[in-house]
């Protein structure tokens, strides 16, 4: 794969390859957008592109050694850098600043992705501060966040910005249907919500159910299977989201072949759904404070019951 045939991201892509094409590739760049809608693939296809043996039209030919290699994660002047438990600790950015300080080995130039870069707690973020205030020559780093809006000012403030958006539903179609059999096209499409990453991860489904099962658990009361912790915490309120889309979806529209997660809600005063949507919004935005989980499932509990068992007779 090259930059070229990765889909629906035609803005982000003219950016990249115009640095490419100008041979004016920044030290350290920022791709953000929401998880699964192409940032860490982009990423990898850019760094290709860099240290491309055969370049074509500025683009990664995807066939040299260079592009196999870092493909296949094994290319000496590319690594990428994953949390640990949720967190991003000083100790990778040493590693980080330790692989840059060496002169590429077979390379252009030696590339740093990092994934989930707004996992970097306070003290990987200030020593990470310094290596992109003085980046080594030859160097590239690439940061890739769903969440850029948790990333300190001053790391933000030095990297080039390319921001990604959720695909169109064509191009989300294109990119499922290479991957998976269609015959759960439909859902899945409505499930990824034009992050087609999403629905390729092969938990969509199941988490789908999930959601509906403790969404059950909440409306009547019981607590027996809560959330294990802050990560399935933050996954059940996205997916609590879409049976708030569905029903307000289903309180205007009237019509249970609009919806994404079934015909469970289907009355309630449009005006409680909105109050829930902007209450667990708010919620979510404080996931990082370590919230406790009993107080917060009786909370989230109080608000779902109250937009979803109100009559329609407002």
């Amino acid at each position: 794969m090259a930059l070229k045939d990765i889909v629906g991201q035609e803005k982000a892509l003219r950016i990249l390859l115009g640095t490419l094409r100008r041979n004016r590739m920044p030290s350290s760049m920022l791709l953000s957008g929401d998880t699964g809608i192409g940032k860490r693939l982009t990423a990898l296809n850019y760094a290709k592109a860099v240290n491309c043996l055969q370049p074509v039209d500025s683009d990664c030919c995807d066939t040299c050694s260079s592009c196999r290699k870092i493909e296949s994660g094994i290319h000496p002047d590319v690594i990428s850098v994953f949390p640990e438990n949720n967190e991003i600790r000083i100790d990778e950015v040493r590693k980080i600043d330790e692989m840059l300080s060496f002169k590429a080995f077979e390379g252009r130039k030696k590339v740093v992705i990092i994934d989930d870069a707004e996992t970097m707690n306070i003290n990987a973020a200030n020593a990470f501060l310094k290596t992109l205030e003085e980046p080594p020559p030859d160097s590239l780093i690439l940061l890739i966040s769903s969440n850029a809006d948790n990333l300190p000012d001053t790391i933000k403030s030095r990297c080039m910005h390319v921001r990604f958006y959720p695909l169109p539903l064509e191009g989300c179609k294109k990119v499922i249907s290479k991957k998976t059999d269609t015959k759960d096209m439909k859902i899945l499409l409505n499930l990824a919500m034009g992050r087609p990453g999403i629905a390729l991860s092969g938990d969509v489904l199941k988490e789908k159910e999930w959601c509906l099962k403790l969404l059950r658990n909440m409306i009547q009361g019981e607590s027996k299977d809560i959330w294990e912790d802050r990560n399935a915490m933050k996954l059940w309120l996205d997916m609590s989201f879409l049976v708030l889309r569905d029903t307000a979806v289903f309180k205007i529209t009237g019509k249970t072949t609009d919806m994404i997660c079934g015909d469970t809600c289907k009355t309630s005063s449009l005006q409680n759904v909105i109050d829930a949507y902007q209450r667990l919004q708010m919620l979510k935005g404080l996931l990082d404070f370590n919230l406790n989980k009993s107080i917060s499932w009786n909370y989230v509990s109080s608000i779902m019951r109250n937009a979803l068992n109100v009559s329609n007779n407002e």
